[in-house]
């Protein structure tokens, strides 16, 4: 019964954050809410639910001429090559981060046989590790998983 459950609110999750509205009050309203042109959707489920499944994430579209990439560092939140639940590990991890630091970026990324997250473009290694203690100290049951890493950063062109 969990299996379906997770797999019902994953479901509903994912299609939330497909057709996310601009200012939603928690997903499944966001699902109920009438679009012309679109079907109806009705559903009745336990308050309890619907306090687990929370809002759906607001996506930023990045202007790629806005931006350049250059060396610098970023903090690996998360990493796993398990095959069932690395990626919606990543990103509930990751959903958790924006909350608490929405100003800081995150990068879900899949690299043959690893989900990863990352947060955070540091053109510093310093920079970097004074964020990752943040992190550490906000989630401390992420335990000793976040690293600093090297990688090609998003840095502003007006900078």
């Amino acid at each position: 019964m969990n299996c379906k459950l997770f797999i019902l609110a994953s479901c509903l999750f994912c299609f939330s954050a497909m057709h996310a509205q601009i200012n939603p009050v928690n997903i499944i309203q966001d699902l109920e809410t009438h679009v012309p042109g679109q079907g109806l959707i009705s559903i009745r489920s336990d308050s309890k639910i619907t306090n687990l499944l929370g809002s759906p994430l607001q996506q930023v579209n990045v202007d790629e001429n806005s931006y350049t990439k250059v060396n610098g560092f970023r903090i690996q939140v998360f990493m796993s090559n398990n095959p069932r639940t690395a990626r919606n590990e990543a990103n509930h991890k990751e959903s958790q981060i924006r909350e608490i630091f929405p100003e800081l970026a995150t990068y879900v990324n899949y690299e043959a046989p690893n989900w990863k997250l990352l947060a955070g473009d540091f053109m510093t290694k310093e920079e970097a590790g004074v964020f990752r203690q943040k992190i550490q100290k906000a989630f401390p049951e992420f335990g000793k998983e976040i690293y600093t890493v090297s990688c090609k950063i998003n840095v502003p062109k007006n900078n």
